[in-house]
């Protein structure tokens, strides 16, 4: 008998609530900021993000969602109570305020009757010999339904805007944080489960994850304690979930070899797939297909300028 059980991962693109926090760079996203970030527009996105929760792994929900850019536990909040009022009932999240300057965090949902947090905790992340301050990595390990142990790593790696030499640097030592952050788990038992989800802003192909992280492309002669990247086969053929110039995979889903080689977890490849419909996208000017933005200079009222990505697994 298999269970499905499925993940996803989305970027929400700079989800805040109204308020301005003296402690964060979130000026913009008030009633009065350059973004005019009102309750209107705050309750909208909360309504297209748990319409895309609630289609994209139909007729199920996901029983874990991981999510990027979320300012604080009231935005969780507002999300889950949303979710409520649509049926997607019996949800918490986890989440810890990070001590990224824009006071932009990651956090995770998850469904209390599938899954079972037995342990979470930020894994600070302390880039050398930088002033900025960067978001953690959320840990959480739990238990599935059939009693199987998965540890999960929720990351936004550092962007691009700080120009290649500097934000390359700064993906490197991320990765390598947590590299050594999985390699203390296998140290323990190779045989844990491992699955790392989130906005790298890095394509597999890049070094961060081809190299420090060593997230395998390929997906012969599976060793348990390798990382191996399941999004690969939708980048070799040219598909991404974000656009700047042209279409890049950021969005990932990295399992250990043990997962894939699971007596008791089926978990394939195939089975790690971008969310596109159709009204997640719009053309620009160029007649380019693009994520259909939150904002694109100004507000447009969209849903976010990353596409969400889903793995559905089948639990033994």
């Amino acid at each position: 008998m298999l269970h499905p059980f499925s993940f996803m991962f989305y970027n929400t693109e700079n989800f805040y609530d109204t308020i301005d926090d003296p402690n964060t760079m979130d000026d913009d996203y008030t009633p009065e900021g350059f973004r005019k970030w009102t309750m209107e527009r705050f309750n909208d996105k909360v309504d297209k993000l748990t319409k895309v929760i609630g289609e994209i792994v139909q007729p199920d929900y996901p029983d874990i969602i991981g999510l990027a850019e979320i300012e604080n536990k009231w935005v969780m909040e507002s999300i889950l109570d949303e979710m409520n009022r649509k049926g997607i009932c019996r949800y918490s999240f986890v989440h810890y305020d990070s001590p990224d300057e824009r006071g932009s965090d990651v956090a995770l949902i998850y469904n209390t009757q599938t899954w079972i947090v037995l342990e979470s905790s930020p894994i600070l992340v302390h880039l050398p010999g930088i002033e900025d301050r960067t978001r953690d990595i959320l840990y959480v390990k739990g238990k599935t339904v059939n009693g199987e142990i998965l540890h999960l790593y929720i990351v936004h790696f550092p962007s691009r805007n700080a120009g290649t030499e500097v934000s390359e640097r700064r993906r490197y030592f991320v990765a390598s944080e947590l590299r050594n952050a999985v390699r203390k788990i296998q140290d323990e038992n190779p045989d844990e489960k491992i699955l790392i989800m989130g906005d790298l802003n890095d394509t597999p192909d890049d070094n961060s994850i081809d190299e420090i992280l060593a997230a395998e492309k390929k997906f012969t002669n599976i060793v348990n304690t390798k990382l191996y990247n399941l999004l690969y086969p939708r980048f070799e053929k040219g598909l991404g979930t974000t656009f700047h110039k042209r279409w890049l995979l950021f969005d990932q889903f990295i399992v250990s070899g043990s997962l894939l080689l699971s007596d008791k977890i089926d978990c394939k490849p195939e089975y790690a797939d971008i969310f596109n419909a159709r009204y997640l996208l719009h053309s620009d000017r160029y007649n380019r297909i693009r994520p259909n933005r939150t904002y694109s200079g100004n507000y447009t009222g969209g849903y976010s300028d990353h596409l969400p990505i889903y793995l559905r697994i089948y639990l033994k």
